[in-house]
């Protein structure tokens, strides 16, 4: 696999490499959608940084937390954001922690901004996915030779190469199937929120699903594996999400472009 990238003098994370240009296309998507909204492309793309800042941090410190017996003795070793290994609803908590920070002082509307993320947060799951295949990290479980047709000989991150689920190629899937679905469904009337929900749901789903065949290390919570227990969470959150915001406002398209005042005649 290729854990690493090598650009002359610098060497760089795959993992990292691969998640950075999907928030740089996030952010330019941000920039290029604002004005479809009303808004500044500058103030969005602040914006999209605030979330990205806080993506970055709070996707770090979830993962420190949840592999907890190696980062109490290297507690620092938790704030090297640029050494990869995020957990994403700590992402996703932090992306909105940050968003809120910058949009509430300023008025700026946070629905709109959010809906127009749910494309790129499936693009940043598939490029996640890949991430991890090169950095042989979230690695599917071993099965005996033979018995799994599309069984993967894939190393683990210890570099012990078997037979195994092709955990990572399951995530990249489910990831681009989620994105084409809701790029077939760009312009399909939602309430003020409900595609960001949507889209952070699919993750969610796609995550615990590939959770199930993951081979890698991970604490234990009542039997379960963590990440599958967190990836749960995350799925009741967004079908509770989406039902609130249906219920609110149900089938009004608060998330489409205004109408100009030429165009109302």
């Amino acid at each position: 696999m290729f854990p690493t990238l090598s650009l002359g003098p610098f060497t760089l994370y795959t993992y990292t490499v691969l998640v950075d240009i999907g928030v740089v296309g996030a952010l330019a998507w941000l920039w290029m959608r604002a004005s479809a909204h009303g808004r500044e492309p500058a103030r969005w793309l602040d914006a999209g940084l605030f979330a990205a800042a806080g993506a970055f941090v709070g996707g770090r410190l979830a993962f420190g937390f949840g592999n907890w017996a190696y980062f109490q003795n290297h507690f620092f070793e938790m704030f090297k954001l640029w050494e990869g290994g995020y957990a994403w609803p700590g992402a996703v908590f932090g992306g909105l922690i940050g968003l809120l920070i910058y949009c509430l002082p300023r008025r700026e509307p946070l629905f709109p901004m959010l809906d127009e993320l749910a494309i790129p947060v499936t693009l940043l799951s598939a490029l996640g996915w890949i991430g991890c295949a090169a950095a042989a990290c979230a690695s599917g479980k071993d099965v005996p030779p033979g018995t799994l047709p599309f069984a993967v000989n894939w190393p683990d991150m210890y570099g012990v190469v078997l037979p195994r689920w092709p955990s990572q190629i399951i995530g990249l899937g489910l990831s681009l199937i989620a994105f084409g679905y809701l790029i077939s469904q760009r312009e399909r009337k939602w309430p003020a929120g409900f595609r960001f929900a949507l889209s952070a749901t699919l993750v969610a789903v796609t995550s615990f699903l590939v959770s199930t065949v993951r081979g890698d290390d991970m604490p234990l919570m009542g039997g379960w594996r963590l990440d599958s227990v967190a990836n749960v969470a995350m799925v009741v959150l967004g079908v509770i999400a989406l039902a609130a915001l249906w219920a609110i406002e149900p089938g009004k398209a608060t998330n489409q472009p205004p109408i100009n005042a030429d165009e109302r005649g």
